[in-house]
C-alpha cells in the first residue's frame, strides 16, 4: 500500500474519531494476530487501549488486559479438564499499582498481592522477594519484575532506595541471579497444575543488548511463549542518530507445574571460544583462512599464514596443511586476491 493511501486513511480516521483514531487503527491492525481459530489469546498480545485497572501513570506497569487474558486462559484450561476452580487463587508478588487485583476482581477470582513498597496500592507491603517467604500458594502466579535498571522503583516511584530492589542491582548478572532466585521461589509456591506467568522485556543499556527472556531460567513445562506489543512508551517521541533496532515488544513465558514434586528446569550458559584454537565440523579451511586474514587486517603472506595456523587443530590433523592452505586459496581465488610475492588480501574491506 502506498504512503499516500495510508496518510489519507489516517486523516479520515482522525476526522471521524478525533484523538482516539490511532488507538482504533492499532487495534484493527493487530486484530488478525490477537484472535485466531476462535481463541481470544494467541501468541501475540496487543492492547493499544490499556483499559481500566491499576495506575496508568505507574511507570512500567502493564495493561490489566494482559493479566485478564492469561487468567481467563488458565481458568478455561482448568474447566476444560474438569479441575476445581472454587478456590482458584492469583498471586502477584511484585504488584506495583495493583493491576492484577483489578483483573482478578473483574473475573471474580481471589487475589493475593505482595510488594516491596511499604505502602502499595493494594495487598501486603514491605514484602521482600529475596528474604521473605511466600506464605501463600496459588493456581496462577503473575510475575512482572523490573527490567533490570531501566526504571528505578524504590527511591523513584516510592520511598527511599532499597538494596533488595531488583531495579537497583549492581549489574546485569547480579540482576539475573536474583531474578532466577525469584523464579524458583514463585514456582515452588504454585499448586499442582498451576501456572507461573513471567512478563519480561529485552533491554539495551550503555550500548549493550540484553534479552532477559533468553537468559532467565525456566522451571516446569514450557507451555507457551507470547509476544506482547508495547504502546505509549515514554521513549516513543525521542529521536536518535545512532543506528539501532528499537525494542517494541515484551514477552510472557507461561510455565506449567504438572507434577507436585518433579520439576523440569532449563537455564542458559554462556561461554566463549577462539576460532584460532578450536576445530569445529562447521569450520572449513576456507573460513578459517578468511577469518585469520580478517584478524590481521585482511592481508597476509603465505609464510605468515603457515606460521599462524601451524598449531591449529586442523593443521595438527593434516600433515599437508600448507598444501591445503594453498589449495583453498586457489579454490576461492575470487575471494583471495594475489598481491604478488606470495601475498594475498581479501576481496573486501575488513571492518
Amino acid at each position: 500500500m502506498e504512503d499516500t493511501a495510508i496518510k489519507r486513511a489516517a486523516a479520515l480516521l482522525e476526522q471521524e474519531f478525533g484523538s482516539d483514531w490511532l488507538t482504533i487503527a492499532q487495534q484493527l491492525g493487530t486484530e488478525n494476530l490477537r484472535q485466531r481459530v476462535g481463541k481470544e489469546l494467541t501468541s501475540f498480545m496487543a492492547f493499544p487501549d490499556r483499559g481500566n485497572g491499576g495506575d496508568s501513570k505507574w511507570r512500567g506497569n502493564c495493561s490489566p488486559e494482559v493479566v485478564s487474558s492469561v487468567l481467563r486462559y488458565v481458568l478455561d484450561a482448568k474447566r476444560y479438564y474438569g479441575k476445581d476452580i472454587s478456590q482458584f487463587t492469583l498471586l502477584d508478588p511484585m504488584s506495583g499499582s495493583g493491576t492484577s487485583k483489578a483483573a482478578a476482581d473483574r473475573l471474580g477470582v481471589k487475589s493475593i498481592l505482595y510488594d516491596l513498597n511499604p505502602a502499595p496500592a493494594a495487598g501486603m507491603g514491605n514484602w521482600n522477594a529475596l528474604k521473605n517467604d511466600v506464605e501463600d500458594s496459588a493456581d496462577l502466579v503473575f510475575f512482572h519484575p523490573p527490567y533490570h535498571d531501566i526504571i528505578h522503583y524504590s527511591g523513584n516511584m516510592w520511598g527511599k532506595p532499597h538494596p533488595d530492589d531488583l531495579s537497583r542491582c549492581e549489574n546485569y548478572n547480579d540482576f539475573l541471579e536474583k531474578l532466577n532466585f525469584c523464579v524458583r521461589k514463585f514456582y515452588m509456591a504454585l499448586r499442582k497444575d498451576g501456572r507461573l506467568a513471567v512478563l519480561v522485556g529485552d533491554i539495551r543499556t550503555k550500548g549493550q543488548f540484553y534479552s532477559i527472556q533468553h537468559d532467565m531460567m525456566r522451571m516446569g513445562d514450557f507451555e507457551s511463549f507470547l509476544v506482547k506489543g508495547q504502546f505509549n512508551c515514554v521513549s516513543d517521541s525521542r529521536r536518535y542518530e545512532k543506528p539501532f533496532i528499537p525494542i517494541v515488544t515484551e514477552y510472557m513465558l507461561l510455565l506449567h507445574k504438572k507434577d507436585a514434586l518433579m520439576v523440569p528446569f532449563h537455564f542458559s550458559k554462556e561461554d566463549i571460544f577462539s576460532v584460532a584454537q578450536t576445530d569445529l565440523t562447521a569450520l572449513t579451511w576456507h573460513h578459517l583462512i578468511r577469518m585469520t586474514l580478517e584478524s590481521a587486517g585482511g592481508k597476509m603472506t603465505l609464510v605468515e599464514l603457515y606460521a599462524r595456523l601451524q598449531n591449529h587443530p586442523k593443521a595438527k590433523k593434516n600433515s599437508h596443511y600448507k598444501e591445503r592452505i594453498r589449495a583453498t586459496i586457489y579454490e576461492h581465488r575470487t575471494q583471495y586476491l594475489s598481491c604478488g610475492d606470495g601475498c594475498y588480501r581479501l576481496s573486501y574491506q575488513v571492518a
